[in-house]
């Protein structure tokens, strides 16, 4: 059975095209949609950097990954929640977060949505 990405799966895609501040290129995200809707094809994903993000640190639209057991690291970008065609941009399964993750990023994106 193929790959179907679920909520709390770390994914890597291909972010392009992009445009402007975007993040472009490869990267690896977090899934936030579940199964059932990311089974239409398109799947809400969060970006994740391993570089600078001084400046989406300053506002706390990032949660960090560092210490919470995950062999990725680095930062999920919450101020940068995409719908991706997760199957155009042939994602792939790398691990899941915790719970913890999961309602971090969720509450960071709903202060974002809905101050």
């Amino acid at each position: 059975m193929a790959y179907l990405p679920n909520r709390g799966d770390i994914v890597h895609l291909d972010f392009d095209p992009s445009s402007g501040r975007e993040m472009n290129g490869p990267h690896f995200g977090l899934v936030l949609s579940g199964k059932v809707f990311n089974q239409q094809g398109l799947a809400m994903i969060c970006p994740i950097s391993q570089g600078a993000a001084a400046v989406a640190r300053t506002y706390g639209t990032v949660v960090t990954l560092m210490g919470t057991g995950t062999d990725t690291q680095g930062a999920i970008h919450c101020h940068q929640l995409k719908s991706l065609d997760w199957r155009a941009r042939n994602a792939r399964f790398k691990e899941s977060v915790s719970q913890f993750i999961i309602e971090e990023v969720q509450a960071r994106v709903e202060a974002i949505l809905f101050d």
